[in-house]
């Protein structure tokens, strides 16, 4: 299974957005270097190696990484969108390519606020997301990432959002069934629930923080969401 962004879509600043985009096959020599650069958290060189390779997916992945886990500016999610819409152009049959897309706008739009245009761009996210999961149906990755965008809107903005609580429900359960030793899985499952308030939230997001990490942007990841499950003590 290829591992889903990122989105990587939760429009609650409350909680850590967990948005990295799906993995490609290497195209050239080059393109594999720059996923060996990607998962080994070296995100700005795997950037440039990916974009001088022609390699848009990865090029996307690696500046929403560099937004989402070194608090880089928005000239990087910038280029994450940037990179991923040529993605789509160039392999509009590719649910990878709509991930991708639908993580880096999820963060574009996190960083909007509460705004008209921050709406507008939510809404662009879960339609590329949408489109995915009709590429690729039941991918567990899938699920979870529009899980966590319909929790994540719902949160903010409950029914005005377009966001869904019980759909965010039932496709997180769906996700972290079908994948658990996913660490991305879990993760994202486990963030949809927590904005959501499933009781089921705690025990998915200890899964994604205690399963083995496979490279950085697992390692990446379970850092956030053991600020999450720290969120979480502090409900209480």
């Amino acid at each position: 299974m290829k591992r889903g962004s990122f989105m990587t879509l939760l429009l609650c600043a409350a909680v850590p957005a967990l948005a990295t985009p799906a993995l490609a096959a290497p195209a050239s020599a080059v393109a594999s270097a720059a996923d060996t650069l990607l998962t080994s958290g070296e995100y700005a060189r795997a950037f440039a190696a990916a974009t001088q390779s022609g390699d848009p997916l990865t090029a996307s992945r690696a500046a929403a990484a560099m937004t989402e886990y070194r608090a880089a500016g928005p000239d990087w999610t910038a280029r994450a969108v940037t990179a991923a819409r040529q993605a789509v152009s160039t392999a509009p049959g590719s649910a990878d390519s709509y991930l991708a897309l639908g993580s880096a706008l999820g963060l574009q739009a996190r960083a909007g606020g509460y705004t008209l245009g921050a709406l507008n761009t939510a809404q662009q996210a879960r339609a590329a997301l949408d489109r995915a999961l009709t590429l690729a149906p039941d991918r567990p990755d899938l699920l979870a990432v529009l899980a966590e965008w319909h929790a994540g809107a719902w949160a903010k903005a409950g029914v005005f959002s377009g966001g869904n609580a019980g759909r965010a429900r039932d496709l997180a359960t769906r996700a972290a069934r079908a994948a658990p030793d996913s660490v991305f899985v879990q993760a994202h499952a486990g963030i949809a629930m927590s904005l959501i308030r499933d009781p089921q939230a705690r025990a998915v997001l200890t899964r994604a923080a205690t399963l083995n990490a496979q490279d950085a942007l697992d390692r990446d990841m379970q850092a956030q969401v053991r600020g999450v499950l720290g969120s979480l003590s502090a409900r209480r």
